[in-house]
């Protein structure tokens, strides 16, 4: 069976960026948190990081990872329209930093058709 595309409410704005993982979150950090987060994914199973910007940049709200059992690193970008869709591609740990870092520094342009949408069952 073929998963189905989702639209999830978007994200309200805030004052600054926040970082999360599954056991915290940070409003006030630098880039050397963002990249420690990132390497404690890589390491540890079942980890995930997600980076929300104040208010959406050039559409895209936040950036989220995840490393799959099967080792694959996953990124995911929140796409606010009307609404906010998930798209992601598998990428190395190398451009998975790299997209955190451009996104934290408004730096980042993805060339969407790179992405696919997130289906869910």
């Amino acid at each position: 069976m073929k998963g189905k595309e989702v639209v999830f409410q978007n994200v309200k704005s805030q004052e600054g960026f926040t970082l999360r993982n599954q056991e915290r979150e940070l409003h006030d950090f630098e880039e050397s948190d963002i990249e420690f987060y990132l390497d404690d994914m890589f390491i540890t199973p079942g980890q995930f990081v997600v980076l929300t910007a104040p208010v959406a940049q050039d559409k895209i709200r936040f950036v989220q990872s995840t490393v799959h059992r099967n080792g694959e690193l996953e990124v995911e970008l929140g796409v606010e329209e009307e609404g906010t869709q998930l798209y992601y591609k598998i990428c190395s740990e190398e451009e998975c930093c790299q997209i955190f870092l451009d996104f934290y520094h408004n730096a980042f342009s993805p060339v969407l058709k790179e992405y696919k949408p997130v289906e869910f069952l």
